[in-house]
């Protein structure tokens, strides 16, 4: 009896899978007939409206700053797939907080610090070969279709409030999700991708003002969130399907990992001996710096990932090999600058950073799940040790001494720290100044540098050289000249 009732449970289940697999299935085969989905083999679509750098508030865990766009075009290719995101976007914030000016570009004058002047062009191609490039192109409504039925195996479907929820599981450990309304439009897409500083990340699309462009169905609207927070705004102007321009462009591995991706780089970090106990520890920027005291050292930045924490760890290690490291020093929150830190505290390295930065530090940065791609800290979890600076902390054992200032009121970010070395009359920034080799100066000083000199100014220290975090030093006049003075 109990084999007969077991067997009978068994069948039910099947049977119940099977029909939520149906369901799925006749959801996804319904909007892709509305929408026009089923022939289209690519796609191109245009607008303006809005985007945001990503990792770059000026408040530790707010909302990133906003750059206007005035033109974005996307094709995208779904026989490869691959899609190119083209964005002119222009810096006209005000007042101007944050980051996203990126590194300064020699030939076209941009980047460094903001303002920015001038178009910023910013292109990015997706291998939609890689788990990452496949996401970011079912993160696009006829996408999420096309991937919904490629995994057509994993999908379910649920009733919410008069709409479709249809969601499927890709590469064993990506939940898709999608909305889709009563006139089998998708109206929303969600999955949760890695980042390695937020861990877990949500990354949304919502679509609106659909209208039919040659028997397609496509929104006006488009809105992308990272993180809960705007990332991309665009009212579409123009739609070409079964483009041929966007047919022909092939992509390559510029984004994500998994099959398909181009092998990461080794990271070699380079020791360069800038002072007395002073190094610049180089692999692209932004860089760390370590300064040696009597018996232990400390670094000034953790840049980019786990990666670059372990070989700068290495590489101290081999330098300096009687000489552990007392503290890691971070200067801001944004994730250029904190990505690593994760690794410190995963090595028992105590962070110093500004008070502002500690609650969202704690709750945040070391709370977040890293379930889809596990670093350091997650496979080994350790509660971090983090003392907060409010205005100056003074580092010494009566031969070195590291002060480390508030850049009191500086719009990059709040809580933004920079240090200074008295006896090498050395001044160790970032983002507040950025120097501007073979360009003309900007039409006017960018606030961001004017109030760092107001802050050294402020402080009376005495400066020979400033030192960036980005890499390389200039003279302290270099920073009074940039600054107007």
């Amino acid at each position: 009896m109990t084999k007969t009732l077991l067997m009978a449970f068994a069948a039910t289940v099947c049977l119940s899978l099977d029909a939520v697999a149906q369901e799925a299935g006749a959801a996804i085969d319904a909007a892709a007939t509305a929408m026009g989905t089923t022939t289209l083999q690519s796609i191109q679509y245009s607008g303006t409206g809005t985007n945001n750098s990503v990792g770059q508030a000026a408040t530790p865990g707010g909302p990133w700053p906003r750059f206007t766009v005035t033109k974005y075009v996307t094709s995208v290719n779904y026989t490869v797939p691959a899609m190119r995101q083209e964005i002119v976007r222009i810096d006209n914030e005000t007042p101007t907080r944050g980051g996203g000016a990126g590194p300064f570009n020699p030939s076209t004058g941009q980047g460094g610090i903001r303002p920015i002047p001038g178009d910023i062009i910013q292109n990015q191609n997706t291998d939609g070969r890689t788990e990452i490039g496949a996401l970011t192109i079912w993160l696009t409504p006829h996408g999420f279709l096309k991937g919904a039925a490629a995994n057509r195996a994993t999908a379910k479907a649920s009733p919410a409030r008069g709409k479709t929820v249809v969601s499927f599981v890709a590469f064993g450990k990506y939940t898709v999700t999608g909305t889709i309304g009563d006139r089998n439009l998708v109206e929303r897409v969600e999955t949760r991708m890695d980042n390695n500083f937020t861990g877990d990340t949500l990354f949304e699309g919502i679509y609106s003002d659909y209208q039919d462009f040659e028997g397609v169905k496509f929104p006006r609207h488009i809105v992308q969130r990272q993180g809960g927070y705007p990332v991309l705004e665009i009212m579409v102007a123009d739609v070409r399907p079964n483009s041929p321009t966007a047919l022909d462009m092939r992509g390559n591995p510029q984004r994500g990992g998994g099959p398909g991706a181009a092998p990461a780089a080794a990271i070699q970090i380079e020791p360069k001996q800038i002072a007395e106990g002073v190094w610049f520890l180089n692999f692209g920027a932004p860089q760390s710096l370590l300064v040696e005291f009597n018996d232990h050292v400390v670094i000034i930045e953790a840049p980019a990932n786990d990666e670059r924490t372990v070989a700068t760890i290495a590489e101290v290690k081999r330098l300096l090999p009687n000489k552990p490291i007392k503290y890691l020093i971070n200067t801001h929150h944004h994730s250029d600058h904190a990505g690593g830190i994760r690794a410190y505290v995963a090595e028992g390295i105590p962070i110093i950073t500004h008070e502002a930065q500690k609650r969202y530090y704690e709750e945040q940065i070391f709370k977040n799940p890293h379930t889809l791609n596990p670093d350091r800290l997650a496979r080994a979890p350790r509660a971090p040790v983090i003392e907060g600076v409010k205005d100056t902390r003074v580092l010494t054992d009566g031969n070195m001494t590291l002060e480390l200032h508030l850049t009191r009121g500086n719009p990059h970010s709040e809580g933004l720290l920079m240090a200074y070395l008295p006896r090498e009359k050395l001044l160790i920034q970032a983002d507040a100044f950025a120097p501007r080799p073979g360009v003309p100066p900007l039409p006017s000083p960018s606030p961001y540098t004017v109030n760092l000199l107001d802050n050294i100014q402020r402080l009376k220290l005495d400066v020979a050289r400033v030192v960036h975090v980005h890499g390389g030093s200039d003279p302290f006049e270099a920073l009074m000249t940039a600054a107007g003075r």
